[in-house]
């Protein structure tokens, strides 16, 4: 832990081990909601390996890389239903996983330094 002063102002710096811990303890109280999120995404991922005739290793890494919206172009769906759930469903379901993983970060660093607010 680094003490810095801004301002006349003294700053604890949290380190990333401890972060990390209390992050994990965070995502402990939500792990049904982000293995339901994770579960729907391989689950759709196996719908676009048989809709597109991939393997299903393909389909789900497709899905993956469709719930996150990074869409790298090397497979791109051809069908409605993979057409649909590309452009909607698994990026709302990769938007929800993100927005949680964010918030659980932001809880864990207010509880950090609730922590050492409590402790000065």
């Amino acid at each position: 832990m680094e003490k810095e002063t801004e301002e006349g102002l003294e700053i604890e710096l949290i380190g990333f081990r401890t972060f990390l811990h209390e992050f994990l303890k965070v995502l402990y109280y939500v792990k049904s909601i982000l293995l339901g999120l994770f579960t729907l995404i391989v689950t759709f991922g196996v719908v676009l390996a048989f809709q597109e005739s991939l393997k299903i290793g393909n389909g789900i890494y497709f899905a993956f890389i469709s719930a996150f919206t990074v869409g790298y172009g090397d497979i791109t769906p051809t069908t409605p239903i993979s057409k649909l759930l590309c452009a909607f469903v698994l990026p709302i379901l990769g938007m929800i996983m993100t927005g949680i993983m964010v918030a659980a970060a932001m809880q864990a660093i207010s509880r950090l330094y609730q922590e050492r607010g409590k402790k000065l």
